[in-house]
C-alpha cells in the first residue's frame, strides 16, 4: 500500500456500487466507498478522482416507469438521478470535511482539443486544491454521436488526461474469472500481466442497471496498461472495496508497461500537429524549452496559422523544428501577445487563460525522438 503514496487514482463506480437494481441510491455501499477514499487520501496521500455511473438508476425512484428504448425518460430519469447522486456525494463528503466537484461531459467535449485542454486544466487545479473531482457523462445531452457509451471510456479516456497511475474499476463481479463466476469450479485471476491477450477470460453481459460489461473493462485496461496505468477491477461488495483490492486481496490486478509511461501524454500531442501552424521561437525560448521549460510569449517571434486554442503546433528555431506542443492560444492572440512578458498579456486580450503559451506538460521535444 506505501507505493501508492502521491499518486493520482481514479475510481470509476458502476452504476450497482452506488444505487439499488431497482432504482434509488445505495447509502451503505456509497459509504464504505467514501471511506475507503478519504482513508487513502489522509493516509496515504493520493490524489482521487471519481468517475460515477448510477444517474439514471438513481433516478428511477422518481420516475418508476422507464423504457429502456425511449431516450427522453432516460435523459429525464439521469437529470433527476444526477441531482439526488452529488447531493449524497456532497453529503457524505461534507460529513469529513472533504470538498467536491462535479463534471458532466460528452465525448466531444474530451475529443475535442480546446475543450479537452479547459477539463484537463479544471481537473489539475481541483486536484491541486485539493478538491475531488467526480465525473460523469452528461446523459441529459447526450446523442449516438457524442456519447460515450459508457463510463468505462470516460474513465480510461480520463486516466490518460490527468496522467493518472491508477485505475480502479468498481463492478459486480470480484475480477476476471476463467470462465462464468458463478460455476463452482471458476478461477479468479488476481494478476495478469501486460502484454496478455485475454483469451482465457469469459466476460459477462451488462448488469441490469448500466451500459457497459466487462468487455467495455478490459477495453479500458488495452488502452491503459500499455500506457504505464495500472488496473484494478474488483467487486464493490464488502466493508472496505477499494483497500482489499489495492492490497491485492480481492479483484485482478492488471499489471501496467513502465517502457512508455514517461512519453503516455507527450506522444499525444505528436499525432495531432497541424503541419501549417507554427511558432519562430529565439534563442533563449529554444535553450529554455532543451531545460524543461514552458513556452513564454516573449520568446516568440513570428506566428503561422491559423490554429485554435487546443490545437498541436510546431515549434521552430530557424528553419528547424525543436518542438511541437499544445496551444494554450489561438494564432491570432499569438501574433498579439508575441514578445509580451506575460505580466503584460492583459494589456492586450480580455482573456487571459494562461500565463505561458504552450505548458512544459504539453510540449514534446523533437531532438529526444518523441521519448521526453
Amino acid at each position: 500500500m506505501k507505493q501508492i503514496a502521491k499518486k493520482r487514482i481514479v475510481f470509476k463506480l458502476s452504476s450497482l456500487a452506488v444505487t439499488h437494481a431497482d432504482g434509488g441510491i445505495n447509502h451503505l455501499q456509497m459509504n464504505q466507498i467514501i471511506n475507503d477514499i478519504m482513508e487513502l487520501k489522509k493516509s496515504y496521500d493520493i490524489h482521487p478522482v471519481i468517475v460515477t455511473s448510477g444517474a439514471i438508476n438513481a433516478g428511477r425512484s422518481i420516475i418508476s416507469h422507464i423504457n429502456k428504448d425511449d431516450m427522453p425518460s432516460l435523459q429525464a430519469s439521469s437529470s433527476i438521478g444526477q441531482l439526488l447522486l452529488m447531493q449524497q456525494f456532497m453529503k457524505k463528503f461534507a460529513a469529513q470535511g472533504q470538498a467536491i466537484a462535479q463534471l458532466l461531459l460528452t465525448h466531444e467535449d474530451l475529443k475535442n482539443k480546446k475543450r479537452s485542454l479547459n477539463t484537463k486544466n479544471t481537473l489539475n487545479r481541483l486536484l491541486d486544491e485539493g478538491v475531488i473531482p467526480i465525473l460523469n457523462e452528461n446523459d441529459t445531452v447526450s446523442f449516438d454521436e457524442i456519447t460515450f457509451g459508457d463510463n468505462d471510456q470516460l474513465s480510461a479516456m480520463t486516466c490518460e488526461m490527468i496522467d493518472a497511475n491508477v485505475l480502479v474499476i468498481l463492478t459486480e463481479s470480484n475480477g476476471l474469472y476463467d470462465r462464468d463466476p458463478s460455476h463452482p469450479d471458476a478461477k479468479r485471476f488476481s494478476q495478469i500481466e501486460c502484454d496478455d491477450n485475454f483469451e482465457n477470460i469469459v466476460t459477462k453481459t451488462q448488469s441490469s442497471a448500466g451500459k457497459g460489461g466487462m468487455k467495455t473493462k478490459l477495453q479500458a485496461v488495452r488502452k491503459l496498461t500499455p500506457l504505464g496505468i495500472e488496473v484494478f477491477i474488483s467487486t464493490f461488495k464488502g466493508k472496505k472495496p477499494i483497500i482489499e483490492a489495492l492490497k491485492r486481496n480481492k479483484g485482478t490486478h492488471f499489471l501496467a508497461s513502465s517502457s512508455i509511461e514517461k512519453s503516455r501524454k507527450k506522444s499525444w500531442v505528436l499525432t495531432r500537429v497541424k503541419d501549417h501552424a507554427s511558432v519562430s521561437i529565439d534563442k533563449g525560448a529554444r535553450d529554455a524549452l532543451l531545460k524543461n521549460a514552458s513556452l513564454l510569449p516573449v520568446g516568440i517571434k513570428n506566428v503561422s496559422g491559423p490554429f485554435m486554442r487546443g490545437d498541436s503546433i510546431q515549434i521552430k528555431f530557424g528553419r528547424s523544428i525543436v518542438a511541437y506542443g499544445i496551444t494554450e492560444y489561438s494564432s491570432k492572440e499569438t501574433e498579439k501577445i508575441k514578445q509580451l512578458k506575460s505580466s503584460e498579456l492583459h494589456s492586450v486580450l480580455s482573456h487571459v487563460p494562461s500565463s505561458v503559451v504552450i505548458h512544459k506538460d504539453n510540449l514534446l521535444l523533437k531532438e529526444t525522438g518523441g521519448t521526453q
